[in-house]
């Protein structure tokens, strides 16, 4: 549990007049495993509840209100977590308190020390409820998803490598492995879903059929994962080797190579990612989207597929032979054409004044040739 006295409630609802959350205790629970655990994930959730059982109401509202740079990062995480757990389980209680269970039935309630309240009213409070909800969700995420990207640099603190470790093992990791699109930060980029890291992970089912069992059908898998690949290190797969073999003796060619390489394998996962957007769009339910809209997706989704299809033939030869090769793209180069016998290597003929070798005159060949000067009477 994440709540233990009133004053903790009392930070995110000012003007309440709970005395005690006993009656609440239930309601808290469910929304502490319902509504957060998923997001912290397991490990993390329980990893938080140690920690508060410790350090007691280290982030009740008498500490909250402290510059949160002078806090741990655990406290820090306690504080979203309480934010998000107070709207969730509130909004859960006044639905369940719209009514009251007695012994003739069930009547509406009234609150005559603060003035009477409607049914208007009460449905209005529990939509905000749940608004501040999502929203205090959606900032939990995002600062989790900060604090492993400074995870990255040297020198984090030992509580935070330990917080991303722990977060790492929950689906709503900022992350999502083996993807074109893969996290909410580059969705949006692409495609307007409100920053909100809940629709991204509603969304992933959808992406990851449009990837695997489309774009991958379309371009190949193995072209596919290596886009994955690239787009998942920004590297190009394998090219360490290269530079220490075979392009180390050429280093201004091999930089060049590489330039123009990188280029093309940026536009191409550009393409990839507009396609994988407009087919989401075209394709969910997540996202509120009119007919009309659909529609243009849909097309949008034809062209981007056909545009990046056309760019990954016109640029084969930027893949490794491997990896292209197994694409339904893939073209392979015409055979040399053999020279005609009596031809030059360069396809053509040849002729008896500049190949002395041959002083033999020999009829029905194309490079045989029989000069006739005008008749003398």
């Amino acid at each position: 549990m994440l709540f233990t006295s009133p004053s903790e409630l009392r930070f995110y609802f000012p003007t309440h007049a709970i005395d005690t959350l006993d009656p609440f205790m239930g309601v808290i629970d469910n929304s502490e495993h319902d509504f957060l655990q998923e997001k912290l994930g397991t490990p993390l959730y329980n990893a938080l509840c140690d920690w508060y059982a410790e350090n007691g109401t280290a982030g009740s509202g008498s500490t909250a209100a402290i510059d949160t740079k002078e806090l741990s990062y655990y406290n820090r995480l306690l504080l979203l977590s309480q934010r998000c757990v107070a709207y969730d389980a509130m909004s859960r209680a006044i639905e369940l308190g719209i009514v009251s269970p007695n012994n003739g039935g069930i009547n509406v309630p009234t609150s005559d020390d603060y003035g009477k309240v409607d049914l208007a009213a009460i449905e209005k409070f529990r939509q905000r409820c749940v608004t501040e909800a999502h929203a205090a969700i959606n900032l939990l995420l995002q600062t989790l998803e900060d604090w492993c990207q400074s995870c990255l640099s040297d020198g984090s603190p030992s509580e935070i490598e330990e917080i991303v470790t722990l977060w790492r093992q929950s689906r709503y990791f900022y992350l999502a492995a083996g993807m074109l699109i893969p996290s909410a930060r580059v969705l949006q980029e692409y495609l307007n879903i409100y920053d909100s890291r809940e629709k991204f992970i509603q969304l992933l089912p959808d992406l990851r059929f449009l990837q695997e069992e489309i774009l991958a059908t379309a371009i190949g898998e193995d072209l596919c994962a290596y886009l994955v690949e690239f787009a998942t290190t920004g590297k190009i797969p394998g090219a360490e080797e290269e530079t220490d073999t075979a392009e180390a003796a050429r280093p201004l060619d091999a930089c060049t190579a590489r330039i123009s390489q990188l280029s093309i394998l940026n536009s191409q996962l550009k393409k990839a990612r507009k396609y994988l957007a407009a087919a989401l769009e075209n394709r969910t339910l997540v996202l509120k989207t009119d007919k009309l809209r659909r529609q243009q997706a849909h097309d949008e989704a034809v062209r981007l597929l056909a545009s990046l299809q056309q760019h990954i033939a016109t640029h084969q030869d930027s893949y490794p032979e491997a990896v292209i090769k197994t694409s339904p793209l893939y073209t392979p180069p015409s055979p040399a054409a053999a020279p005609e016998p009596g031809s030059s290597p360069s396809g053509r003929p040849e002729c008896p004044a500049v190949c002395p070798q041959e002083k033999e005159y020999r009829n029905n060949r194309r490079s045989s040739a029989l000069f006739a000067t005008p008749f003398l009477n």
